[in-house]
C-alpha cells in the first residue's frame, strides 16, 4: 500500500516497488601503512614453472642477422633478408604433413568444398583430400580445373614453405600462373598474392612469369604496399598515376558526353607525358631512394625456418621529400591539362587553369593531343604545309638567265601542234598557253614581263592570289575581307556583332554567311559561331590579324 495515508496517492509507482537494500560503505582507509615482507619457505619451490625472459627491440635486431644481400635494377635497387628474430612452432606440423603429401596424387574424382579460415591438412575429410590431391596434380601439369580458395591457399603454403622440394624459380612462376588462372574467379587473390608474390621473389631473388602477369600488373601496383616490385620496367601505369593523384576526370560534368574519348586519351597522354620527364628525373620531382623494412608473408601459414624480415631500398613513388607540391597535385594537374585539349576539341569553353612548373609535362601533354586529336586549325595548318612541301617536288629547277628566243620557238610549235589537232567547228574559246619564259623568269632585270608576250584577261575577284604565306594562315583577313566586314568581325569580338549590322542596315546571318565563307576557303573552318561570337579556338588569331591593320 502507498505510504502516504492520503487515497489519492495511489498512482505513486515508487512507493509501491521495493527499495533496494543499501550497501554498507567499506571504510578503505587503512590504520597501518608498513610494507609486509613475504618470503617462500622453500627457496627452489618453483624451479618447474620458468618464465622466459622479455626479449627487447634491441635483442631482437641483434638476433637478426643478413642471411643476403643483394642489387636489382629497377625503382628497387637493393634488398637484404634477415632472419627471423624469433623462433615458433606454431605450423611445424604442417611443414612435416605437406613434405609426407608432396609426391602423393590421386586419380580422377568429384569436387568437395572445403572450407577453413586457415586450411591445413588435417582438417580435411577423405574425400576433400582425394580431390586436392587430384587437383594439385592437374595444376601441375597446367590444367586448372574447378576449385575453391581455401584449395588454392593451402597449394600456395605448400609452395612458399617446402623451397627444398619446389625449387624458388620454378615455385615464383606456379604461383604467377595459379594466380592468372583463377583470378577472374577469385579476385580476393589480389589482396594476398599481391604481397605473398613480391616477397617470395625478393627473398630468393627470383622473378615471376611476367607474361602470366602482364595483363593485370599494372592494376595490381595500385593495391599493394610495394608498387614498384610490379613495375617492372619502371614505367608508372595509369592504375598507379590515378591513385596517386588528388582529381579523378570521371567526375567532370561532361565526362558522361564523352566518356569513350575521357577513357581512351587522357591515361596514354599521362602515361606518355610521366615516363619521358618524371621517370627519367626522379630526383627533379621529389623522389628519392628509401629504405623499407617489411616482414614477409603477413597472413600465411609460413614456418619460422621461411619467415624472415626484409630491408629494401626502392624510390618510393608514394613518398616524395618535399620539392614542389608531390607527385599528387602534378598529377591532378596534368590530368586537369589533358582535359582542357579534350574540351577544345570538343568546343566546350569551360576550362581549367592548371598549374604546371615544370615545362617538359605541359609540352608533353600539348604534343601528345597535337599528334593524336588536333584541333580544326591545327589541322588546317598541317594540311597547308603538306601541300606547299609536296608541291615544291614540282616546281621548274632555275638554272640562268631564261632563253627567250627558245621560248618563243616552243611556244609557236605548240601552237602548230594545236592547230593539228582541233576540231574546225569547235567553238570552244581557247586559252593562249602561258609562255616558257615566264615559267624560266629569275627576276633578272632584262627578262621582260609576261604582259610582254601576250595580253591577259582581267582575273575575276574570287580568283585573285593572295600574297600572305602559307605560316600566316590568318592574313587573309587582311587582304580578303573588305572593310564592312573587317569592323563587323572586331564588333564581334566584342560581342556586338549583331547590333552593327542592325546599326547598318545589314542582317547579321548574311554578313555571317559571308565571312564564314571566306574562311572556309583559307582556313578549313568558320570562325564565327551561331550566336555571331568569334570561336575560342580562333580568338587569339583573329585579333592578332585586326591589330595589324
Amino acid at each position: 500500500m502507498p505510504k502516504n495515508e492520503n487515497i489519492d496517492a495511489f498512482w505513486d509507482i515508487e512507493d509501491l516497488i521495493p527499495q533496494p537494500q543499501k550497501k554498507a560503505i567499506l571504510n578503505r582507509e587503512c590504520s597501518e601503512t608498513t610494507a609486509t615482507e613475504i618470503t617462500l619457505d622453500t627457496p627452489h619451490m618453483h624451479e618447474g614453472a620458468k618464465v622466459p625472459p622479455r626479449v627487447t627491440e634491441e635483442r631482437k635486431k641483434e638476433m637478426s642477422r643478413i642471411l643476403r644481400e643483394y642489387q636489382r635494377e629497377g625503382l628497387i635497387s637493393s634488398v637484404k633478408i634477415l632472419s627471423w628474430p624469433t623462433t615458433f612452432e606454431f605450423y611445424t606440423k604442417f611443414c612435416k604433413d605437406a613434405v609426407r603429401y608432396f609426391s602423393l596424387a590421386h586419380e580422377p574424382c568429384e569436387y568437395v568444398y572445403f572450407f577453413s579460415y586457415m586450411p591445413q591438412y588435417e582438417q580435411m575429410t577423405v574425400s576433400q583430400m582425394a580431390y586436392y590431391l587430384y587437383w594439385r596434380d592437374e595444376v601441375r601439369k597446367g590444367n586448372y580445373l574447378k576449385t575453391d580458395i581455401n584449395y588454392l591457399f593451402l597449394y600456395v603454403y605448400e609452395i612458399i614453405n617446402l623451397t627444398d622440394q619446389i625449387p624458388p624459380k620454378a615455385g615464383a612462376v606456379a604461383l604467377s600462373r595459379l594466380w592468372r588462372a583463377y583470378r577472374d574467379e577469385f579476385r580476393y587473390l589480389d589482396k594476398y598474392l599481391g604481397e605473398w608474390l613480391c616477397d617470395y621473389c625478393l627473398i630468393h631473388n627470383v622473378s615471376p612469369d611476367w607474361a602470366a602477369l602482364g595483363a593485370f600488373a599494372g592494376e595490381i601496383a595500385s593495391k599493394v604496399s610495394l608498387p614498384e616490385f610490379y613495375l617492372k620496367d619502371g614505367r608508372i601505369l595509369w592504375n598507379v598515376i590515378e591513385t596517386l593523384s588528388s582529381y579523378d576526370y570521371r567526375k567532370s560534368k561532361y565526362y558522361e558526353a564523352h566518356e569513350k574519348e575521357y577513357d581512351f586519351h587522357i591515361p596514354r597522354a599521362m602515361e606518355r607525358a610521366v615516363n619521358r620527364v618524371i621517370m627519367n628525373n626522379l630526383h627533379d620531382f621529389g623522389i628519392s631512394s628509401a629504405v623499407t623494412c617489411r616482414d614477409s608473408y603477413a597472413g600465411a601459414i609460413v614456418s619460422h625456418k621461411s619467415k624472415f624480415k626484409m630491408e629494401i631500398t626502392r624510390y618510393a613513388l608514394r613518398k616524395t621529400n618535399g620539392v614542389g607540391d608531390g607527385l599528387k597535385h602534378i598529377f591532378a594537374n596534368l590530368i586537369k591539362l589533358a582535359e582542357n585539349q579534350l574540351r577544345g576539341a570538343f568546343g566546350i569553353k569551360s576550362r581549367f587553369s592548371p598549374v604546371i612548373e615544370d615545362v617538359r609535362l605541359k609540352q608533353e601533354i600539348l604534343d601528345y593531343f597535337r599528334e593524336y586529336l588536333p584541333t580544326k586549325a591545327e589541322k588546317t595548318k598541317k594540311q597547308a604545309l603538306c601541300e606547299e612541301a609536296y608541291m615544291a617536288l614540282y616546281e621548274p629547277k632555275q638554272t640562268g638567265t631564261a632563253d627567250i628566243s627558245r621560248a618563243l620557238n616552243i611556244e609557236k610549235e605548240a601552237w602548230a601542234t594545236a592547230d593539228l589537232l582541233s576540231v574546225e567547228d569547235d567553238t570552244e574559246e581557247i586559252l593562249p598557253a602561258v609562255p616558257m619564259c615566264a615559267v624560266m623568269a629569275t627576276g633578272n632585270a632584262d627578262v621582260p614581263a609576261l604582259t610582254d608576250f601576250f595580253e591577259t584577261a582581267p582575273m575575276k575577284p574570287e580568283m585573285a592570289v593572295s600574297t600572305f604565306s602559307s605560316e600566316d594562315e590568318f592574313g587573309f583577313i587582311r587582304e580578303m575581307l573588305n572593310d564592312l566586314q573587317k569592323n563587323a568581325l572586331k564588333a564581334a569580338l566584342d560581342g556586338a556583332f549583331a547590333s552593327y549590322c542592325s546599326g547598318i542596315g545589314v542582317m547579321a546571318e548574311h554578313l555571317r554567311g559571308e565571312i564564314n565563307e571566306i574562311s572556309m576557303e583559307y582556313i578549313g573552318d568558320m570562325i564565327l559561331d551561331g550566336d555571331f561570337s568569334v570561336l575560342e579556338d580562333y580568338e587569339a588569331e583573329i585579333s592578332a590579324a585586326l591589330h595589324s591593320l
